[in-house]
């Protein structure tokens, strides 16, 4: 099955190119972390403690409201145009699991990047179209499955100005495998990506949230860096036939809101593209910006 599912994608990476010690557990959360694959609902990361120590699968951050001293580009990301020639804020996560912090200190950090996992699918183009009327850049971390039904909404993604990760060929417990194994399910989806966006992909997040020793060297080998979540939408729990109100994903988001959130959720399913838009309009009135990874 797992031959047939890089076959497919690599067939998808050619159609498009002629067109681009750790912790064993998920990220800790309001709720137990999930590592059960059989399992679909991720862990969800809590802020945690701002004054506890940092480390893998322990989330914490700043948690004191602020805005951000730079202006905003056209996408919303701190650009530092207030002064020519002064170097573009960048945001990343202090950790694995942990809020995002900015390149320059003195820069405060109301803000929030969306992330959305397991695509792309039929409602991918949905979430596309909120975010674009809103002007906002998110983090796709695709899946092999989602990249060979539709091959041309990875491509839709990147032009328009998104960043694409990896979230693995087939969704497994990446710390059940080995390396080779781990490879296979990575390796097909750096091609794929290379051949869309003419450069490497950076950046991967495990299935589950869960991680080990043995994937951080073997992400390591593939330069690539581990991106979990520091606040779920929980847009997969408690869905009634596929489909649960939106206002409650928005709700979810906002509990757990707080500066630099790294908010996990997922472009396969309806309730989430309708949420889209009412989730960056309540950060906006909260006076949060959106940022995505360098």
């Amino acid at each position: 099955m797992k031959k047939q599912w890089i076959a497919s994608v690599l067939c998808a990476a050619m159609l498009l190119s002629g067109c681009a010690a750790a912790s064993s557990d998920p990220p800790s959360g309001r709720t137990p972390p999930v590592s059960d694959p059989t399992d679909p609902t991720p862990g969800i990361a809590d802020p945690g403690d701002p004054n506890g120590p940092a480390g893998p699968g322990d989330p914490s951050g700043a948690d004191e409201p602020g805005s951000p001293s730079d202006p905003s580009g056209p996408d919303g990301e701190p650009d530092g145009s207030e002064n020519p020639g002064a170097p573009a804020v960048t945001w990343k996560p202090g950790g694995i699991g942990y809020p995002l912090v900015p390149s320059d200190p003195a820069v405060e950090q109301k803000v929030a990047m969306l992330t959305f996992d397991d695509g792309p699918s039929n409602y991918t183009p949905q979430v596309l179209e909120g975010l674009r009327e809103a002007g906002v850049k998110a983090v796709f971390f695709i899946t092999g499955y989602g990249a060979a039904q539709h091959p041309d909404l990875v491509k839709r993604i990147h032009e328009e100005g998104h960043l694409l990760g990896i979230h693995t060929m087939t969704h497994p417990n990446m710390t059940s495998l080995g390396r080779e194994e781990q490879i296979a399910e990575i390796q097909p989806l750096i091609d794929l990506i290379t051949d869309v966006t003419g450069e490497p992909p950076r950046y991967f997040r495990p299935p589950f949230g869960a991680y080990n020793d043995e994937l951080l060297a073997t992400l390591d080998e593939l330069e690539l860096e581990l991106i979990n979540w520091s606040n779920g939408s929980l847009d997969w729990d408690d869905v009634v036939d596929g489909y649960k109100d939106p206002n409650l994903v928005v709700e979810a988001v906002l509990d757990q809101l707080h500066p630099g959130s790294v908010i996990l959720a997922h472009d396969t399913m309806k309730h989430t593209a309708e949420a889209v838009p009412l989730i960056i309009a309540a950060l906006r009135e909260r006076g949060y910006e959106f940022v995505v990874l360098p």
